[in-house]
C-alpha cells in the first residue's frame, strides 16, 4: 500500500554510516546538556498557566503574549548560535554553557517573581536561553546515514526532546504532592545546574570531536516558491499560523478539569502535559517510518486533522469531561511530534546538501513566526469573546493546510521533478 515515493534529492544525502538502521550515528557533545535543560524548562511549562493565571492573575491575552515573545526570542537565540557556530565550531561548549546558564537564572527569577511583568519577563528570558542552547539536531539527523532512513533519524531527534519533556512533566506532578507551583519552579533548577555543570566539564576538556567550520549557505527566499518545495512552505505557513502555544491548551484544561483531594487540578493538568509529550514521542517515531515509506504530505495532513479534532474537542468540552480532556491532549501531542517529524523530513528530501541549512533556517522561521501568529490571535479572542473562539478561530487555516497536504504532488505514483528542475528551483546563492 504505502510504495516510497521517489525523491530529487534522497541519492544526495550524506554518505551511510555504520548505524543503517536509522539511528543518528554521531552522539553530539551538547545532547545531555540540551537533554537536562528540556527536562528543566518544561517543568515550568506544565505549571506556566496556573502560576500566571490562578497565582498572578494574566489574562488569556497576557498569558499568550508572553508565550509569543518567547517563542520569538528563542527563534532569535538559535539562529546566532548556528550563524556563531559555523564560523567557531570550537564555540558549541560556551554556546551550549550559556544557555544552560540563562535558563538557570531565568528558572530562578521565576520562582521568586512576584509581578506579572516579572513572570513575563522570566518566562520569556527562558525560551530565549533554551534556543541558545538548542544544537542543529534535525541538520545532524539528515546528513548523517542512508538517505532510506532518514525520516526515522529525523522521528527519533524529536522524540528523544519529547521524553524528556515528558519526564519534566511527570516530575511536576509528583513535586506538587510536596510543594507549590513556585516550589517545582524552584526545583526545575536541579536539572538546569546539571546541564550547567556538564557544560562547564564539555568547555575545560575541549571540544575534540567539533566539526571543522562550515561556510554560512544562503538561499534566495524567491527560490523556495516553485515547485513541491513551494507548495509544501504554503501548507507548512498555513499550518503552523493555526498552531497555538501547547500552553494555552493547559489553561483551557485547567479550567475544566474536575478536582478532588487526591488529585488537584494542578496536578491533573501536568499529567495531561505529561501525556501530550509522550504521545509526541511515539508519533514523532512512527511518522519517521511512514515518511519513508509513503509521501509526507500524508503525514502531514494526518496531523493536520489530529490538531483539528483537539481544538474542537477542548472548544466543546464541559466541566468535568476529563475523558474529552485527554483524548485532546494525546491527538495535540501527536499532531505536534508528526507533523515536526514529516516537515523536516519533507524539506530535507527536497533541497540538496548545500542548501538544506539555509532552507531549515526558513523552515524554523516559518514556525515560530506562525505560532506567535496563532497564538496572539487565539488569546487576543480568548479575552475578548471567549475560549471556543480561541481554539477555533485557527480552524478555518488548519482545513486549508490539510486540504494543501493532501493534494501535494509527492504522492506515491506521481511525476516528481527531477534533480535538475528541483536544483534550479533550490540552490545555495
Amino acid at each position: 500500500m504505502f510504495r516510497r515515493p521517489v525523491r530529487p534529492y534522497d541519492h544526495a544525502v550524506s554518505a551511510p554510516s555504520a548505524d543503517d538502521l536509522g539511528q543518528p550515528g554521531h552522539r553530539g557533545p551538547s545532547r545531555l546538556p540540551f537533554l537536562l535543560s528540556t527536562v528543566g524548562l518544561e517543568s515550568m511549562t506544565a505549571v506556566t498557566a496556573p502560576f500566571l493565571g490562578r497565582t498572578l492573575g494574566a489574562a488569556p491575552f497576557a498569558l499568550a503574549g508572553v508565550e509569543a515573545a518567547g517563542r520569538a526570542g528563542s527563534a532569535a537565540a538559535r539562529y546566532g548560535r548556528n550563524q556563531l557556530a559555523d564560523r567557531r565550531p570550537g564555540a558549541r561548549g560556551l554556546l551550549d554553557l550559556a544557555g544552560s546558564s540563562g535558563l538557570a537564572l531565568a528558572a530562578g527569577f521565576l520562582a521568586a517573581s512576584s509581578a506579572l511583568w516579572q513572570a513575563g519577563a522570566c518566562r520569556a528570558g527562558s525560551w530565549a536561553a533554551r534556543g541558545l542552547g538548542t544544537p542543529a539536531l534535525e541538520e545532524q539527523a539528515s546528513t548523517n546515514g542512508p538517505a532510506r532512513a532518514l525520516g526515522r533519524r529525523i522521528g527519533f531527534e524529536r522524540s528523544i526532546g519529547a521524553l524528556g519533556a515528558a519526564l519534566g512533566a511527570l516530575l511536576v506532578a509528583l513535586l506538587l504532592e510536596v510543594t507549590d507551583t513556585r516550589g517545582v519552579i524552584g526545583y526545575a533548577l536541579v536539572p538546569v545546574a546539571l546541564a550547567v555543570v556538564i557544560s562547564v566539564v564539555g568547555v575545560l576538556r575541549g571540544r575534540s570531536d567539533a566539526p571543522p567550520p562550515v561556510a554560512p549557505t544562503q538561499i534566495k527566499i524567491t527560490k523556495l516558491r516553485g515547485g513541491a518545495l513551494g507548495v509544501l512552505l504554503v501548507g507548512v505557513v498555513c499550518y503552523e499560523a493555526s498552531n497555538i502555544a501547547v500552553v494555552l491548551l493547559l489553561l483551557r484544561a485547567s479550567k475544566i478539569v474536575s478536582s478532588s483531594e487526591a488529585l488537584p487540578v494542578v496536578q491533573r493538568v501536568a499529567l495531561c502535559y505529561g501525556l501530550y509529550q509522550l504521545s509526541a514521542a511515539g508519533c514523532a517515531v512512527l511518522a519517521g517510518r511512514l515518511t519513508d515509506r509513503a509521501a509526507t504530505s500524508l503525514v502531514l495532513a494526518a496531523g493536520g486533522l489530529s490538531l483539528l479534532g483537539a481544538y474542537i474537542g477542548l472548544a466543546w468540552a464541559g466541566a468535568g469531561d476529563d475523558a474529552i480532556v485527554v483524548v485532546s491532549f494525546l491527538l495535540a501531542g501527536a499532531a505536534a511530534g508528526a507533523v515536526d517529524t514529516a516537515e523536516f523530513t519533507g524539506v530535507a528530501r527536497l533541497t540538496n546538501p548545500e542548501s538544506r541549512r539555509a532552507a531549515f533556517g526558513v523552515l524554523a522561521g516559518l514556525q515560530s513566526g506562525g505560532r506567535v501568529f496563532a497564538t496572539l490571535t487565539a488569546g487576543g479572542l480568548w479575552t475578548l469573546i471567549g475560549p471556543k473562539a480561541g481554539l477555533l478561530v485557527c480552524g478555518p487555516l488548519l482545513v486549508v493546510a490539510i486540504a494543501i497536504f493532501a493534494l501535494r504532488v509527492d504522492r506515491p505514483g506521481r511525476r516528481q521533478p527531477d534533480a535538475a528542475e528541483t536544483a534550479a528551483e533550490v540552490s545555495p546563492g
